[in-house]
């Protein structure tokens, strides 16, 4: 199934084509955020190079199609960073649940709240002036994992670097990758993603070529994952 948005940038009107995702059937069934079960029909995969720090590999987030919550688990997203999480889930609303074990082994979770996930009137505004001062669209364009993208020049208020990238319009809100830069618990992802208050909300990056970071998006496919909160005992964060 094909969905049609049409964006403005730079007063250019660019009609852009992007593939719906369809949660499996077993979404209506598994999906019960009431009984502590959340359930990921697809997943999302970055590679990545931090030049910085001389590592490279791959970030997979899973993703709910409908309600654009997102899964990172311990494994296969920040890793050691946060040694003591089993996964966190991040939602469009800017919750954050954090699932893992305390220094006696006893299974915990907290929750948290990152506001500008769900950015009120003035951030958006901010949002949109900072995207239209420093990504310059080029007016080429490709396909990304089954979706349109579009490459700009992005500049940097700080410095004179300018790098190559590619943004892809997807159907889901992607702040909650953006925005796992800003919580409080010890867990972080291997490279910075803090675009929070420069991208939209269904503007993913597919690929970015900088002094520090290389990072290319390799896939959005149907990837099943069920995240079980109930076995870990809720508890107040500090």
């Amino acid at each position: 199934m094909l969905i049609f948005a049409v964006f403005v940038q730079s007063g250019l009107a660019v009609a852009q084509v992007a593939k719906k995702l369809i949660a499996d059937k077993q979404r209506s069934i598994q999906w019960k955020p009431e009984k502590g079960q959340y359930y990921f029909s697809h997943s999302m995969v970055l590679n990545y190079e931090n030049k910085t720090e001389k590592t490279k590999g791959a970030i997979k987030i899973y993703l709910d199609p409908i309600s654009g919550a997102m899964c990172f688990r311990k494994e296969s997203s920040f890793g050691q960073s946060g040694e003591a999480y089993d996964f966190i889930l991040a939602f469009s609303d800017g919750r954050f649940i954090h699932c893992g074990t305390d220094e006696n082994g006893k299974k915990i979770r907290t929750t948290e709240k990152v506001t500008d996930v769900k950015p009120d009137a003035e951030t958006q505004n901010q949002q949109k002036e900072n995207f239209e001062t420093y990504c310059s669209p080029t007016g080429n364009k490709r396909t990304d994992a089954g979706f349109e993208s579009v490459e700009y020049i992005l500049s940097y208020a700080t410095s004179e670097n300018k790098d190559k990238l590619w943004l892809t319009t997807v159907p889901f809100n992607v702040n909650p990758l953006y925005g796992f830069e800003l919580i409080e618990v010890a867990a972080s992802l291997p490279v910075s993603l803090d675009y929070l208050y420069l991208l939209g909300l269904n503007q993913l990056i597919s690929e970015l070529d900088s002094k520090d970071l290389k990072l290319k998006l390799t896939g959005i496919n149907a990837d099943p994952f069920l995240a079980l909160t109930r076995n870990y005992q809720e508890v107040k964060m500090d």
